[in-house]
C-alpha cells in the first residue's frame, strides 16, 4: 500500500524464514528479481535511505519492516535490442563520451532512493510513496554552476535551480528521437548505452527487515 503524507511508515513483526541479504542495491534488485521479497540490506543507497542500520536480521527476530517500491525499467540498447531491468534506488541517464563526468553534458537521474553515493538526490522522495523523483540537468548548464550544485549536493539544498528542473511521476519515458544515444546506470552498475528507457514504479515489490 503506497504510503500517504504523515502516515507512519512500517510495523515491527518477528521476521519470516526465507530471507534474503543484499549488501548493494545491485545485490537487493537481484534478490527481488529471483522472487525474494523479504530482504535483510546491509549497504548501498536504499540501505542508507531507509536508515543505515547494521544489525543483522534472521528469522524469528522481532524486527521492523518496511515495504518499498521498485522501478521496473526496459530498455532498447545502442544495437536495438530490448532489455528488462529491476531498479531499487537510482537510473542515470547521461551523454556519452563527455569528459568531466556530470559537470558536462545533460543528465537525467531517477530516484527511488534518496541517495546517490554522498550526493542528497532526491530529499523530497520517499521510497514508498508509489513514485520516483526525476531530476533533470539541462546541457546549457555552465562549469561554476554545476561546481556550486555538486557541493549542495550532500545536504539536498541544490534546488531549486533554473537550469535542474524536478518532478515526481509514477512512470518516466525518454527516447533519442534522432540524438546520439545516451548511457545509462542502473543502481550504480554500467549498463550501456541505450536510444530508449522507460520507468514504470511498481508498489510494495519487497520488504527489508531492519
Amino acid at each position: 500500500m503506497v504510503i500517504k503524507n504523515g502516515q507512519e511508515w512500517g510495523s515491527e513483526a518477528p521476521a519470516p524464514q526465507g530471507l534474503c541479504l543484499a549488501s548493494s542495491d545491485s545485490e537487493l534488485a537481484a534478490c527481488i528479481g529471483e522472487g525474494h521479497r523479504n530482504v535483510v540490506v546491509t549497504g548501498g543507497d536504499m540501505w542508507r535511505t531507509v536508515g543505515a542500520q547494521s544489525r543483522t536480521v534472521v528469522a524469528g527476530d522481532s524486527a521492523m519492516c518496511l515495504p518499498i517500491d521498485v522501478m521496473k525499467v526496459e530498455l532498447r540498447l545502442d544495437d536495438e535490442s530490448l532489455v528488462s531491468k529491476i531498479a531499487v534506488s537510482t537510473v542515470v541517464l547521461r551523454s556519452p563520451n563527455i569528459k568531466g563526468g556530470w559537470l558536462r553534458g545533460s543528465l537525467t537521474i531517477a530516484a527511488n532512493a534518496q541517495f546517490l553515493g554522498h550526493w542528497d538526490v532526491a530529499p523530497r522522495g520517499h521510497p514508498n510513496d508509489g513514485r520516483v523523483e526525476i531530476t533533470q540537468v539541462d546541457e546549457a548548464m555552465g562549469l561554476r554552476q554545476r561546481l556550486t550544485a555538486r557541493a549542495r549536493l550532500s545536504t539536498g539544498s541544490h534546488l531549486p535551480h533554473p537550469l535542474i528542473q524536478t518532478k515526481s511521476v509514477k512512470n518516466f519515458v525518454w527516447e533519442d528521437e534522432g540524438r546520439s544515444p545516451q548511457v545509462v546506470w542502473i543502481d550504480r552498475q554500467l549498463i550501456g548505452r541505450v536510444r530508449s528507457l522507460s520507468i514504470e514504479v511498481c508498489n510494495d515489490q519487497a520488504f527489508l527487515w531492519m
